[in-house]
């Protein structure tokens, strides 16, 4: 006669749910940048990830390497965002400053947009994470690079070394922006994009270029 088992003190198995691949890396993402703003990069673990997207560590290992890895993944899809911009602002128009323009102003809304990520990675991250995060930036900064020297061959941009214009330009801009963002600073998109602006005429040699009036 068999014995009934009692399940009585057991604790409750978690209720497996079935996800597509895609839907659980979408899932593990939407909750990672809450997870470290609320915590701290550094003192965030991967544990507290699991347990905010409701999976095992194994399933997180089976998307990410580290914690390191997962922050660089909302970094670079950050980048690639921007990244999709400025190749179709790159390709919609013929005319070089305009277009310079365009990518000027887009390269700081973009930023101001995404300033709470912009604050994890540049307050809090560690170094490794910085690493994988610049690894990202480089697609952006030689796409812009090859728009410019293409722009130098044609007559339009003229500098010493367009490629250093063009990185002391890029670097100048981010740079600013991660500091307003990180100190949490007034950000004036408008005074911002103006003042790039005037750099960048200036910097790459546009002779019609009149700074807008000081108000």
């Amino acid at each position: 006669m068999s014995q009934a088992v009692s399940t009585r003190g057991a604790a409750p198995r978690r209720k497996r749910v079935n996800m597509r691949p895609e839907d659980r890396l979408e899932d593990i993402l939407s909750v990672a940048g809450p997870v470290f703003a609320e915590k701290g990069f550094e003192a965030a673990t991967v544990e507290d990830v699991t347990t905010a997207a409701k999976i095992g560590k194994g399933t997180f290992y089976l998307y990410f390497q580290s914690k390191e890895h997962l922050l660089a993944v909302l970094w670079s899809r950050y980048v690639d965002k921007y990244l999709a911009a400025t190749v179709t602002i790159i390709e919609s128009s013929e005319d070089w400053w305009p277009t310079m323009d365009r990518l000027a102003g887009e390269l700081v809304g973009h930023a101001v947009r995404n300033a709470d990520l912009h604050r994890l990675v540049y307050g809090s991250a560690n170094a490794k994470a910085l690493e994988l995060c610049r690894e990202s930036n480089r697609r952006v900064i030689d796409t812009i690079g090859a728009f410019i020297a293409r722009g130098a061959q044609a007559g339009a941009f003229q500098a010493r070394d367009t490629d250093i214009t063009h990185r002391m330009l890029y670097f100048g801009i981010v740079g600013l922006l991660d500091d307003l963002i990180t100190r949490r600073a007034e950000i004036r998109a408008d005074d911002l994009v103006a003042s790039a602006l005037e750099m960048v005429h200036r910097c790459l040699g546009d002779p019609a270029f009149e700074a807008l009036p000081i108000s």
